[in-house]
């Protein structure tokens, strides 16, 4: 497929056409989930990783804004994808290591009351801040992006992504601050990560 080509179908994708989206799916399918595999040596994984991509892709086409060439960003939102499948890995074998760890310990009921109730409250705290806002924040905790890539995807600058955060995670702070003494592990989660993500 020449340049030329895949930036016409890229305008008609923005445009919804279907057919453009089917004849880029058609046209890179095959080759993305083999590019997937080698991150996730599983071919199931990676058809999935591909097939949720391509979703996204079709969900945003209004306000995609692809200034590479299309191969180019089809292959990294895929790479993105699979790092984001990696974490989420490492997340539930962390958290099945610590409930290994922890099998032996008494329970306490009081404990866990009130971190049903923390997450409720962060979701619900989430779910409060501003469109933008929230789509930035989520993106950055949800699908590990780094602050680039937010900006590229949302077609705004580091700057602003970096701005967005901050109040999201000032917001956070205030609006849970009677959870506070709970709050120590996520937010020393965050930081880290906020430096994480401006790599």
């Amino acid at each position: 497929m020449e340049l030329t080509d895949e930036k016409e179908l890229y305008q008609r994708l923005k445009e919804g056409d279907e057919r453009a989206f089917n004849d880029l799916f058609r046209k890179y399918y095959s080759s993305m989930c083999h590019f997937a595999r080698q991150f996730l040596n599983d071919s199931e994984m990676a058809e999935e990783t591909v097939q949720d991509m391509f979703v996204r892709i079709w969900e945003k086409r209004e306000s995609l804004n692809i200034e590479t060439s299309v191969k180019h960003y089809l292959f990294r939102s895929v790479r993105n994808h699979c790092l984001n499948q990696i974490q989420h890995q490492k997340i539930r074998q962390q958290y099945a290591s610590m409930v290994k760890e922890t099998a032996h310990q008494d329970i306490n009921p009081d404990q866990y009351y009130v971190e049903v109730d923390l997450l409720k409250r962060i979701e619900k705290s989430i779910d409060s801040l501003p469109a933008k806002r929230q789509e930035i924040f989520r993106l950055s905790r949800e699908q590990g992006l780094k602050y680039k890539e937010i900006a590229e995807e949302l077609n705004i600058s580091i700057k602003t992504v970096e701005a967005q955060m901050g109040l999201a995670l000032k917001h956070l702070r205030e609006d849970l601050k009677e959870f506070s003494h709970h709050l120590v592990s996520l937010f020393l989660l965050f930081k880290k990560s906020d430096t994480c993500n401006k790599g």
